[in-house]
């Protein structure tokens, strides 16, 4: 059950406290009259409002806004709360006059917060925003600002990280300006980040705004922006830097030092070929493990080492449905197809997004008076604009501890029958389940198609959950009997394709085939979007260079089928050409530099047909054609500049 969609706000609606910052785009402030997730049993969140500058407002796609605003709607009731608890995405649109201004989200946790600590012996500074740029110096500059932090620190925030980015490139999000000054951390309770500056992120190939980097955390030149590999290449420079106690190096000896292998992944991460670069789950496996072998050291910390107590439930297997792309549509059926022209941009995005009850929800037209007994107030806890710039406000307090948790020691589980197969599997071991959507029934089997495959082993834990971040997850199911769970991955007819995700790229037989992922070479297909549940492969006619669509099996019915929106890679920038448009030839090669004034060439004319220079007349022509999909090919015609 959802509710309908965020609703936009009107400006005149909001009643405004103190500005809280300011910086190129516009000014933050607090609202004292909304909160967001007011039916949470914590009584919800308070909100602030970003306003965008009057210079800044022309070049903000109002579309785009309102498709992040609707992100959590899209996903699961748990998946829309982890968003708003690791980022402050936006929550609703903010219009003035018919127009969009500005949007509100969620203030900024108070843990996330520190008391910087002056120059002056004993005299303490007001508190402020917990940004990484301040662990990327010396250990003596750190401690003498108030903060304490260990190596096992570094690994586990950077940890925390990776899986963060994981879990959002899983949702369509790519960050883009991912750099310390947009990231948060803590170390009240455990080591973790929190992302703002959102409404900079790239959502299901759309961005707010004109794509922009920090000083010295751009990606390699020419390399396309708020992608995942570059999200991938900006988290090993956080990673280098961090442990270098340096704000611009590129040298992972120093990681290097506290793990050979976390240096080897900076070095693969950092190179200049995207494709190439590992994913955040592995830095996040490698991170995790790393983090093992080191001391907690000697800050003192709350108490660990706690184990969740299960709250009973049955002792046989259950499965876990793995996470999924849009709500469900009509069956689908296998099969692949051509799209349309690309279009220029991303579309409109569809209006009616539903909405997570307990997410978004607002509370108009409230007295200060109902709330003020309720908390501490915002302000005492709030910098003052003269601090760097402040994208969010705060005074929402630290959450409680889960009562779940228990520091009690696990009970040792009872020797593994060889009968059971969740008690003997091993990493690799395949299953056919034949048991329905509450309850596993495992038989082994060959890895063959229609099979689940083993992909980890969480002992000591029925935590369904502990599968959610591992690549190609689609299933978990567990033993309270042996407190195990086992993160099944299917094989589908349709291939490894099945798992790609957005910013892959995949390649087979214009038939039923299966299609592998490789690298995105030539005459490869680049995956736009998933989604899941549907066969209407019109969802994929807004993405731009959507040229090509496939539907690919998934387990136990159409529901968990996948539709992949694919791009053509073509040799270079004329395959996606336009009548008119302006390029810059160098050789052969043909590039979009986005200018006129910096191109030398323009296209004239566009057919379908390969090797056909007569259609260009007295025009110079380039093309290119592929045998495996020869209605992809094309002949493009140009003149000088």
């Amino acid at each position: 059950m959802s509710a309908g969609p965020a609703t936009p706000v009107e400006f005149a609606a909001l009643t405004l406290g103190a500005e809280l910052g300011r910086g190129g785009q516009g000014s933050v402030h607090q609202v004292r009259n909304k909160r967001i997730n007011e039916s949470a049993a914590d009584g919800g969140w308070e909100v602030v409002y970003k306003e965008y500058a009057p210079a800044v407002l022309p070049q903000v796609d109002s579309a785009a806004l309102a498709a992040a605003a609707a992100l959590p709607g899209r996903l699961t009731g748990e998946q829309g709360r982890w968003l708003c608890e690791k980022t402050a995405w936006p929550a609703t649109v903010v219009r003035r006059g018919g127009q969009t201004c500005g949007f509100l989200m969620r203030a900024v946790p108070d843990r996330f917060h520190f008391t910087l600590r002056t120059l002056a012996a004993g005299n303490q500074g007001s508190p402020r925003l917990a940004t990484l740029e301040y662990l990327l110096n010396e250990d003596a500059y750190v401690a003498g600002i108030g903060l304490t932090v260990a190596d096992r620190d570094r690994l586990l925030l950077l940890a925390d990280l990776a899986t963060t980015l994981d879990r959002l490139h899983r949702f369509g999000v790519t960050v883009g300006d991912l750099s310390p000054k947009n990231l948060l951390f803590t170390l009240t309770t455990k080591p973790e980040c929190f992302l703002i500056d959102c409404d900079s992120a790239r959502t299901d190939g759309a961005t707010v705004l004109p794509q922009a980097e920090t000083p010295d955390w751009h990606v390699p030149t020419g390399e396309e922006r708020a992608t995942r590999h570059s999200d991938t290449y900006k988290l090993a420079l956080l990673a280098v830097r961090l442990f270098a106690r340096d704000q611009n190096t590129t040298d992972p000896a120093a990681l290097a030092a506290i793990d050979p292998a976390l240096g080897a992944l900076a070095r693969a991460s950092l190179g200049t070929d995207p494709a190439a670069r590992p994913t955040p789950a592995a830095w996040a496996e490698h991170l995790a493990s790393a983090s093992g072998s080191l001391r907690p050291g000697n800050r003192p910390r709350a108490s660990g080492g706690a184990t969740r107590n299960p709250s009973g439930g049955p002792a046989t297997p259950r499965p876990s449905v793995g996470n999924g792309g849009a709500s469900a549509g009509p069956a689908a059926t296998g099969g692949t197809g051509t799209g349309g022209a690309a279009a220029a941009g991303v579309g409109k995005v569809l209006a009616a997004v539903a909405v997570a009850v307990a997410l978004l929800l607002f509370v108009a037209h409230r007295d200060d008076s109902d709330r003020a007994d309720a908390r501490s107030p915002a302000a005492s806890h709030l910098p003052t604009a003269s601090q760097p710039p402040y994208p969010l406000g705060s005074s929402v307090r630290t959450a409680q501890p889960d009562p779940t948790l228990s520091s009690a020691r696990p009970t040792t589980p009872p020797t593994p029958s060889p009968t059971d197969p969740i008690a003997t599997a091993g990493v690799g071991d395949c299953f056919f389940d034949t048991g329905t959507s509450g309850q596993a029934d495992l038989n082994p089997t060959t890895c063959t198609s229609g099979a689940f495959k083993v992909v980890r082993i969480n002992e000591g834990s029925t935590d369904l959950g502990g599968c959610t971040n591992v690549p190609g997850n689609d299933e978990s199911v567990s033993s309270k009997r042996y407190s195990r769970v086992l993160c099944l991955s299917y094989q589908s007819p349709g291939g490894d394709s099945y798992h790609a995700q957005q910013g892959d790229c995949v390649f087979g037989p214009s038939g039923a085939d299966p299609w592998s992922v490789l690298s995105c070479r030539i005459a490869a297909f680049k995956v736009l979007t998933v989604y899941s549940g549907t066969s209407d492969h019109s969802k994929c006619d807004n993405w731009p260079h959507y040229n090509h669509w496939r539907t690919v099996p998934g387990p136990k019915g159409a529901d968990r089928d996948v539709l992949q929106c694919l791009s053509m890679v073509f040799p270079d920038d004329a395959g996606y050409a336009t009548v008119r448009q302006c390029l810059s030839k160098s050789g052969s090669t043909f590039t979009n530099v986005g200018s006129c004034e910096r191109s030398n060439v323009y296209v004239t004319g566009r057919t379908d047909t390969p090797n056909n220079p007569a259609f260009c007349g007295q025009d110079a022509s380039t093309y290119w054609r592929s045998n495996e999909f020869p209605d992809l090919g094309y002949t493009v015609c140009w003149r000088w500049r």
